[in-house]
């Protein structure tokens, strides 16, 4: 769970994380964004200034020295306006937009705003930080978002800046791409005299932004108007169902204090601090660069601050005035684009603009309860829709302490189990699994093989697919590394989810011995697991099992473990029933 610097309230010590950011991105891959740009550049920053507008809009002016154009002309110098930054104590917080840092070089992409200056293409995602390795002068790219991820299995991206290069030059000499506008290289905020305006040394647009509600305090609610046509593929009926959801799913947190509600009906209005907090659909100020091939820029939003702070829980937080989200158009038409997933997109951008950061941006997390969050950095779509887990409920409780609930009676969960005996109260488990008997329920334990562990090695790229009914059946991928000299003489394979135990079964010898063979077989009457040695000492793990005692109930969460000879490895599943329930689908 993070604020604006990581929560881990379980631990009874609070680290502030330090982003908080509320945009969602669908991935989008480098060809993508060469052909989306209107200009392509390397250069280095050299100055960074944000100016503040009489109507309430913030933007940071970033000067860039240009020494290699890969894409159109911009000359020798390009001033870009990303939304956002702080002037006089006034603060527009803006996720998913690229941080900045004088004397850093940068590879960019680059459009045209509407008003023809230059921000970067779908925000975080058109910028790379370049450095150099000084042992192998190799240079590299590099990205991390910091926003709610969809399609993607991890937020960081680095490739050689070389292969970069070469992806951009095949994407803009393909003569389909279309045609690059042109760019305003200094936006006239730059010579503006009468803008309010602070220099800065770098431009991190969600750095330190410790924000919550003070309304909380005295009872008041929080009010977010919405636009009464609603999204133009879902229908009004169907986007208030979703917002509603969401705004129902943090107020109905007992032990916090904050109540946020649908206010009256209002015409949409711009990301800007101008007093109204909004949820704004299909873009109508075309803030938000047009989604291609349903990939792109979601959804847009973040927070106003003023310098007004209070202290709680030993943590300072500014002020927050309001709260902002745009959702994009052009999604209407792809696959996730439901009431289930709006709601849960929703949820996690809301929890954002109450001051709640992500509960972990490692896409290899272990600890099974960050991953089960809403506000976990990659989008789950899971069918949870608008729904708040475990680590979610420790951040509201966390900013927003109200009236805490007797653990004796109180079931935080839903799964018959009072939180007192509970030995997973944050995730739905009313069968109590706890295979090595630490007194930690499968769901919630990092190592449910290993007793006292505070961690398994990671089974990477963990995905499970499963066919229910009469003739079920369950296929289970993962990678693994195995050092030589593991031991490789018994192997064994752990399903559980909230309905019990799906598979757990101690297989017979491997068919070979010595140094690790290249292909490892276990079988039992029940499964077959089959390791087959990839580089670099990674197997790649394929478990069948024949009639899984399978279910869907309660939470949508699997515990997988493998455990090959001494060495236990695990990954927490998110799990998404398809074809009328008839077929099952599992992401690590």
């Amino acid at each position: 769970m993070r604020t604006s610097t990581t929560l881990t309230v379980a631990a009874a010590l609070a680290t502030i994380a330090s982003q908080a950011g509320a945009t969602t991105f669908v991935a989008m891959t480098e060809r993508a964004l060469a052909r989306a740009a209107d200009a392509i550049v390397v250069g280095t920053v050299r100055y960074i200034e944000s100016v503040a507008a009489p109507d309430g809009a913030i933007n940071t002016l970033v000067t860039v020295e240009v020494e290699q154009e890969a894409k159109g002309h911009v000359g020798r110098v390009v001033v870009l306006k990303q939304p956002g930054g702080s002037v006089g104590g006034r603060r527009l917080w803006l996720a998913g937009s690229p941080d900045f840092t004088v004397n850093d070089r940068e590879l960019l992409f680059l459009s045209a705003y509407r008003d023809g200056t230059a921000r970067t293409t779908a925000f975080g995602m058109g910028q790379f930080h370049l450095s150099t390795d000084p042992l192998t002068g190799v240079t590299h790219a590099e990205r991390t978002l910091d926003g709610l991820v969809v399609g993607a299995h991890s937020a960081r991206r680095r490739i050689p800046l070389a292969s970069l290069l070469r992806t951009i030059r095949r994407a803009v000499a393909d003569p389909s791409a279309s045609a690059a506008a042109p760019l305003v290289t200094v936006p006239p905020e730059s010579t503006d005299p009468g803008l309010e305006r602070e220099s800065v040394d770098a431009f991190t647009l969600m750095s330190g932004a410790r924000g919550r509600w003070f309304e909380a305090d005295s009872g008041q609610a929080v009010m977010y108007r919405v636009d009464p046509a609603g999204d133009n593929a879902l229908g009004p009926d169907t986007t208030f169902a979703a917002v509603d959801g969401a705004l129902a799913a943090w107020t109905n947190v007992s032990g916090a204090s904050i109540r946020l509600q649908r206010g009256s009906a209002a015409a949409p209005a711009p990301l800007r601090c101008d007093g109204v907090s909004q949820l704004v659909f299909n873009d109508p100020f075309h803030e938000i660069p047009d989604p291609v091939g349903c990939t792109g820029v979601l959804a847009l939003g973040g927070f106003c601050t003023t310098s007004e702070t209070d202290v709680v829980n030993g943590t300072t937080f500014y002020r927050i005035t309001e709260g902002n989200i745009t959702f994009n158009n052009g999604f209407g038409a792809c696959s996730f684009w439901n009431q289930s997933n709006v709601a849960e997109v929703t949820t996690h951008e809301l929890g954002h603009t109450i001051g709640i950061g992500h509960s972990s941006e490692n896409d290899k997390e272990p600890d099974p309860v960050l991953k089960d969050a809403t506000m976990y950095y990659r989008a789950h779509f899971d069918g949870r829709g608008a729904s708040v887990h475990a680590d979610d409920i420790a951040a509201v409780r966390f900013i927003y302490p109200g009236a805490p609930d007797d653990p004796a009676t109180s079931d935080q969960d839903g799964d018959g189990v009072p939180d007192a005996q509970d030995n997973c109260p944050g995730m739905a488990n009313s069968t109590q699994i706890d295979s090595d008997g630490d007194g930690e329920g499968d769901l919630c334990d990092p190592c449910p093989l290993l007793a006292g562990a505070t961690a398994c090695a990671p089974i990477l790229v963990s995905r499970l697919t499963a066919t229910l009914g009469t003739h079920s059946r369950l296929v289970w991928r993962g990678s693994i590394t195995l050092p030589d000299g593991t031991p490789t003489t018994a192997a064994r394979a752990l399903l559980v989810n909230a309905g019990g135990v799906v598979v757990d079964t101690a297989m017979g010898k491997a068919l070979s011995a010595g140094r690790l063979p290249s292909r490892l077989r276990y079988r039992s009457d029940q499964a077959l697991i089959t390791l087959h040695r990839a580089r670099g000492g990674t197997y790649q793990a394929r478990v069948v099992v024949r009639h899984p005692h399978l279910s869907m109930a309660g939470a949508p969460v699997m515990s997988a473990s493998l455990e090959v000879g001494a060495t236990a490895f695990t990954s927490s599943l998110s799990c998404t029933e398809m074809h009328r329930g008839r077929r099952m689908r599992c992401r690590g």
